[in-house]
């Protein structure tokens, strides 16, 4: 932060939580929904799933689709992180077997909790190899518009945090000209809160009224 104090500045100009990237994320959960949808639903129906020839019922589509977007969130999550620690992992790989794991309890309990999930995961999807080769190919299907979108991104258009992740890769950290030019490239209009423009909005007249009574 030292070397690149700018970096404060993603904050106070709100470019990490601003609407525009909100509704970015909002469009790309659309767009991964209906890619694991239109997937699933081609891929299942009316495709012989399990080794008597039976097709797939709407418990196994709803488990596999449910399964691709498991992971896809979770490996969207591990492209947007730049830097892995342990919580990281232990949080999204082990969100993607905690799903698992509910899959095989859930499949044990009896059919009035159960009802048709009942042994699902042990008897329909896990001995089918057209579970995991939909699962896969899903999964990458829907991380192709993501992972595009990101390296347009970081190539063309990259945030500051993106130019200091650069220089690193590069081994430019230590050079001040390079380091300079990217200070220079990064830097954006400053804005203003939300409370320091409802301040602005008010009458400084009604301010000094209001202090003087107050006084009296």
């Amino acid at each position: 932060m030292w070397q690149f104090p700018l970096l404060y500045q993603e904050g106070i100009q709100n470019l990490l939580f601003r609407w525009r990237r909100i509704i970015g994320w909002m469009i790309n959960g659309v767009c991964s929904a209906v890619i694991i949808f239109f997937f699933c639903i081609t891929a299942l129906d009316p495709q012989a799933f399990k080794k008597d020839g039976k097709v797939a019922e709407f418990a196994v589509v709803g488990a596999t689709m449910y399964t691709c977007v498991v992971w896809v969130a979770n490996c969207q999550m591990a492209l947007a992180i730049s830097y892995f620690t342990l919580i990281q992992h232990i949080v999204i790989w082990g969100g993607i077997a905690l799903w698992y794991i509910f899959l095989l309890i859930y499949g044990t309990m009896s059919t009035t909790f159960s009802t048709t999930a009942y042994k699902i995961f042990v008897e329909a999807l896990a001995p089918s190899p057209f579970y995991w080769i939909i699962t896969i190919l899903t999964v990458i299907s829907a991380l192709i518009p993501y992972f595009a979108y990101n390296a347009i991104q970081t190539r063309f258009f990259p945030m500051y945090h993106g130019m200091i992740q650069w220089i690193r890769f590069e081994g430019r950290a230590d050079d001040p000209e390079f380091c300079h030019v990217v200070r220079q490239r990064s830097i954006r209009p400053t804005t203003v809160g939300f409370t320091a423009r409802s301040l602005a909005r008010r009458n400084p007249l009604e301010d000094k009224k209001e202090h003087n009574s107050s006084h009296r």
